[in-house]
């Protein structure tokens, strides 16, 4: 049985067990499926795009009783066990009802694979198809949002840290449910001081590059956390302290208690999971128990976007739409796409634009609706780029190319796409373990977990992933293979000068500074306790079990882009990440591949897997991983950065205030603003956007 064939007899169990989903899900009131009366109301902001920032915006902006109007592509769909039940997460990806379903282009260095980009198309947006994980990057990596755009908007940490507890409800793990702590044998590491320095090679090109920028190098390094990370001792080592134990012993001043977003923990384990953790503690990894404290680093329990009180995904939809449903403020129209942003022909005296409205098309009809003080586009890292050009704002010679008239020409739109890629490793297990794959081995239990849900939301089909990993590179490297890779890089960044923007050449002297600051991971470890498809294997063996451990680059030197094709708005753009384009992003991967191999020979791991499955046992050398990478790499679906919030200078396209530049009140509020990526799922981070970007119009208004 295939695992989508599984989730629906799943799902006809649930149903057929009476399950009752979260009530505050099913309120329906202040949708609108009338185009026409939608089209006439006066509203005073239009949301395009109703997902995880977009409904975050709605929400807030009628709470202080201003007209909210919100077009959404997608349905609502509540009470969906496919959506709602957690152990449903990826069921829906790839259904036409619920997802976007984006292809990349044939992806060169990935065997001219196109690889698919599932986005949500429901109300609730990505929110709600996602794979649940609540996390957040490592505190310094807001720092360079921050220095990018030279201190402005309150873009660091501690501006954003008031958001991440404003957008949840958090409760901790059950005491029981701490992840496995033994006293691990340390794996001794090579200190050598001597050829740790980033190449001044490459920091004398980047000088020169942004000489006439207000960025400087220092200033740069210095906010990546790297000034004085080449230091091979800390105050802490001469005391025993470490700032792991440090954090342990304050309290939690991290998490929100009355958020619409509610944040959880597991109460259902695999018992592969104790072997893996034990094993990378053996390796040297630390268990971490704050991960959300802004230092990410180690293995960690993640949190997971799910209601503990109803065992529920808890994603846009109900955390911010449904308790505002009856707010006659608030009206969301689903089923209709944006095709244009409407301006004044006429400019402002400071030469800026202003918008007016938004042109959409429900059911074949176009329609306009106006907007009397903002209009905010939240339709996502593919669709606000499209959009945006659409409505002639971006690269004018791409525009007009396609007969578009130029509004306002901003080369930065549509750009500076970055994606976490991924390849999946999996193994066959020896019998006797429990995994999610008894869900699809043993009808039997299947239905005895349907009826354990249904009747006291316990059991494996509330769980969901949990068990991560954030490490940087010397974690697992040895410092010959980590200086040869910055060495790789450094080379191939000066042979290419002459193509970056200067946004780039910030990012790079960001990136670089990175990863000599061992507090910033560059890898993440995705442990998952069953079977998960991959391209060279898309159906597991009978009467098989497995376990998936799964490689994910953090920061991919690699840089893509989304842009229109055709004038015809609904045409889906072009999507172009250019995966594997630069030499760290093939080399990091195939040495994770790599150590995931020496973790499965390594106890207690190895002694819970019975075989190698992909790769192959077969692929033993460099060339072999290389060859899998390019069949097997897929995307963690986690894009961002397609209107980066950076100064114009720079190739921005929005400023701190979300502001489109050329526009008196156009803002965009989704995870098109990333300036650069973050070491995290990018779900929670992207409701802290959405919150700020509320609180940024309010007091603009």
């Amino acid at each position: 049985m295939s695992i989508h064939a599984s989730i629906a007899t799943l799902s006809t169990l649930l149903l057929a067990a009476g399950v009752q989903l979260s009530s505050a899900a099913v309120i329906a009131r202040g949708i609108s499926t009338d185009p026409a009366s939608f089209a006439s109301t006066r509203f005073d902001f239009v949301v395009v795009g109703g997902g995880t920032a977009g409904l975050a915006v709605a929400a807030r902006l009628a709470e202080k009783s201003w007209n909210v109007g919100v077009i959404e592509a997608g349905q609502y769909k509540p009470n969906d066990p496919l959506i709602d039940i957690p152990k449903n997460f990826g069921s829906t990806l790839g259904n036409a009802n619920y997802d976007w379903i984006y292809m990349t282009s044939p992806q060169t260095n990935a065997n001219n694979r196109q690889i698919v980009h599932n986005r949500g198309k429901v109300l609730g947006g990505s929110s709600a198809l996602n794979f649940e994980i609540f996390n957040r990057p490592a505190a310094v990596e807001y720092s360079a949002w921050s220095v990018l755009n030279l201190g402005s908007g309150g873009w660091s940490w501690n501006g954003l840290l008031q958001y991440f507890k404003k957008s949840e409800t958090y409760t901790p793990p059950l005491p029981e449910d701490a992840f496995p702590n033994p006293t691990p044998t340390r794996r001794r590491r090579d200190e050598e001081d001597a050829g740790t320095d980033i190449p001044t090679t490459f920091l004398d090109f980047a000088e020169g590059a942004l000489n006439l920028t207000a960025l400087d190098v220092s200033t740069l390094l210095a906010a990546a956390g790297a000034a004085d990370a080449l230091s091979t001792s800390t105050s802490t080592e001469s005391t025993g302290e470490t700032k792991r134990s440090s954090l342990e012993r304050r309290a939690d001043p991290f998490h929100g208690t009355s958020g619409p977003v509610k944040s959880s923990f597991n109460t259902w384990y695999s018992d592969v999971a104790s072997p893996f953790i034990h094993t990378l503690q053996n390796e040297g990894f630390d268990i971490n128990t704050t991960p959300d404290s802004g230092d990410n680093i180690g293995i960690y329990n993640s949190a997971r976007s799910v209601d503990p009180a109803t065992q529920t995904r808890s994603y846009a939809a109900p955390a911010y739409y449904a308790p505002n449903a009856n707010r006659a403020n608030l009206i969301v129209l689903t089923g209709a796409q944006a095709t244009k942003i409407v301006f004044n022909t006429t400019k402002n005296r400071d030469g800026t634009y202003t918008a007016t409205g938004v042109s959409y098309v429900y059911g074949g009809v176009s329609y306009t609706v106006s907007a009397s003080k903002e209009v905010i586009l939240s339709g996502g890292v593919f669709n606000t780029p499209q959009l945006l050009e659409l409505s002639g704002i971006g690269n004018k010679a791409l525009l007009t190319g396609l007969g578009i008239q130029s509004l306002i020409d901003l080369p930065g739109v549509g750009e500076n796409l970055q994606d976490h890629q991924m390849t999946p490793c999996s193994f066959k297990l020896k019998p006797g373990y429990h995994t999610w794959d008894e869900l699809r081995l043993n009808s039997t239990f299947a239905a005895q977990s349907a009826a354990q849900y249904a009747s006291s939301k316990t059991g494996i089909l509330t769980s969901t992933i949990s068990v991560l990993s954030f490490v940087p590179l010397q974690s697992f490297l040895p410092t010959s293979a980590f200086l040869n890779i910055v060495s790789s890089i450094t080379q191939e960044l000066m042979s290419n000068a002459s193509s970056f923007s200067l946004l780039r050449w910030a990012q790079y002297v960001i990136q670089l500074g990175w990863l000599f600051n061992r507090d910033v991971p560059q890898v993440e470890f995705v442990f998952v306790p069953g079977f998960q498809p991959t391209p060279s294997s898309l159906t597991p063996a009978a009467n098989t079990s497995y376990v998936v451990v799964t490689p994910v680059l953090q920061h991919p030197f690699s840089r893509g882009s989304v842009h229109i094709s055709t004038a015809d708005p609904l045409t889906k753009p072009t999507v172009n990440p250019n995966y594997l384009s630069s030499i760290f992003d093939r080399t990091v991967l195939i040495e994770s591949i790599k150590y995931i191999r020496h973790l499965a020979s390594t106890a207690p791991f190895s002694d819970i897997i019975q075989s190698l499955n992909d790769p192959p046992a077969s692929a033993t050398t460099d060339s072999d991983f290389d060859q899998y990478m390019r069949n097997s790499l897929q995307s963690l679906k986690h894009p961002v950065g397609t209107a980066a919030m950076a100064p114009k200078s720079l190739n921005g396209v929005v400023d701190t205030e979300l502001l489109v530049y050329g526009t008196k009140n156009l803002r965009i509020a989704d995870a098109s603003i990333f300036p650069m990526h973050i070491s995290a799922h990018a779900q929670s981070t992207t409701y802290a956007i959405g919150e700020k970007a509320a609180d940024i119009i309010i007091s603009n208004i």
